[in-house]
């Protein structure tokens, strides 16, 4: 919702290296521009669905945060906002079409459920024969690589794409490399302090005053969020969106970040770390916007603001120019439906099963997959079976040795008890400190380091 107090305010001058917006506005007040920064960062943020470690691996709809709204508007957000297409490519239901996989009865069915007159399946017809027409949105690392050279090295968002990932790669990894990083300031601190000596990336960026910037950075992430979109210069109105663009330059660790958020709320706790991957994020446009010159960081910003000024408007076109690949989205669906429904009514021969020797039931998980295809594989006399079931305590069990805790329940779920083993002596006692207590967590430790990959 757009605020008319906290528009970007007017400058008098421009500071090195950056813009400042170019039409008249009002101060907005502290508090004002607080809680509408607050909003937009919050909004972007709870618009990417976690995604699980692969050892509770768990099939997540990606568009899980966006179900709230329209198909037809999430596929035209996303392709604005972040490149990414969302309906089928029209090839592909070309060839749908061609093959008789989609028939007219299928189209006509799909504009009618659609609220499309059926004179409309002419337009579907000759948009096959054409992709949409729909350009994203740039973001200030875009704007600002103008560099003639550009194209014989990685572009900046590539290289910001690397940086932080090696960076969540390092943060986030509590298993594998052998010297484990400090990692208890948070990752913004992390991501700061390790860009600080890392003295590659400037270099092939071609910017030799980035750590000279870096150090005049706010020093926490709610200061670097304010800063660097007042330095942008973007109406408030649009900043959730645009923010929601940066983070679709990490999807995989804004997934991830998300996931660790779900965690913390299913224990009842808060987790920021999806708020400082986007910090990290936004600083690092603002540090680019720092080291361009005064009149190279001047046409960038007036690039940007035109470009979003529009944004509202090209979301629309976008949603209108997708109404063909809804319909034929809805084609498709309605062709595979008709063939389903055709294979389900021809009732098929019994044929004899023979018995097998075990048959073993195991609860629908990804987890349990291979134990089912290893049974089968070493004994075909085995049969397994999946059954859409819960089984056990909703509990967290620890072994002997170790302090790593393993769930056992569904993975959406969070475990209300927990289960650990100890050592009595022979009065009864726990002796989780004795002889053979330390034995086993020594143990542990030495299969851990035998699992781990040599840091570089």
């Amino acid at each position: 919702m757009h605020h008319p107090s906290l528009a970007p305010r007017a400058a008098r001058s421009t500071p090195a290296g950056g813009w400042a917006p170019d039409h008249p506005q009002t101060t907005p007040t502290p508090a004002a521009l607080d809680g509408a920064v607050e909003a937009a960062c919050a909004q972007a943020c709870g618009s990417f669905a976690p995604a699980w470690p692969l050892d509770q691996a768990i099939a997540v709809n990606p568009h899980w945060a966006r179900i709230d709204r329209p198909v037809r508007q999430v596929a035209a957000r996303l392709a604005v906002l972040a490149g990414v297409q969302v309906f089928p490519p029209r090839a592909l239901i070309a060839q749908a079409w061609a093959e008789g996989r989609i028939t007219p009865q299928d189209l006509r069915a799909a504009l009618a459920a659609l609220g499309h007159p059926t004179r409309a399946e002419a337009d579907c017809l000759q948009a096959l024969q054409t992709a949409p027409d729909i350009t994203p949105l740039p973001l200030l690392i875009d704007v600002l690589d103008d560099d003639p050279q550009r194209h014989e090295r990685l572009s900046w968002r590539q290289a910001i794409t690397h940086q932080l990932s090696q960076t969540c790669a390092a943060y986030f990894d509590h298993h594998q490399a052998d010297w484990q990083p400090e990692r208890s300031a948070g990752l913004f601190d992390f991501w700061r302090d390790g860009l600080t000596h890392d003295h590659g990336v400037a270099w092939l960026m071609g910017l030799p005053t980035l750590r000279r910037h870096l150090h005049a950075l706010p020093a926490s992430r709610q200061e670097v969020e304010r800063w660097a979109l007042q330095r942008q210069g973007l109406d408030p109105a649009i900043w959730a969106d645009y923010l929601e663009s940066v983070l679709w330059t990490v999807p995989g660790w804004a997934s991830w970040c998300a996931y660790l958020g779900w965690q913390a709320r299913q224990q009842g706790r808060e987790d920021g770390h999806l708020r400082e991957l986007l910090a990290i994020r936004l600083a690092w446009g603002a540090l680019l916007l720092e080291c361009k010159a005064d009149a190279s960081g001047q046409r960038a910003g007036a690039d940007l603001r035109q470009a979003w000024r529009d944004a509202p408007a090209r979301l629309a076109r976008a949603e209108q120019a997708l109404w063909v690949d809804e319909v034929w989205q809805l084609a498709l669906e309605q062709g595979y439906q008709r063939g389903l429904a055709s294979r389900l009514s021809v009732a098929a021969p019994a044929l004899p099963e023979p018995v097998p020797d075990v048959q073993a039931v195991f609860c629908i998980d990804v987890r349990s997959e291979r134990m089912r295809r290893a049974l089968e594989a070493v004994w075909p006399a085995v049969q397994t079976r999946g059954f859409a079931g819960f089984f056990g305590l909703p509990a967290a069990y620890t072994p002997l040795g170790t302090a790593l805790a393993r769930p056992h329940l569904p993975g959406l779920l969070a475990p209300t008890v927990a289960v650990g083993e100890v050592i009595e002596d022979a009065q009864g006692h726990a002796s989780p400190d004795d002889a053979a207590a330390q034995a086993a967590r020594a143990r542990r430790r030495g299969l851990d380091r035998r699992a781990r990959w040599e840091a570089a």
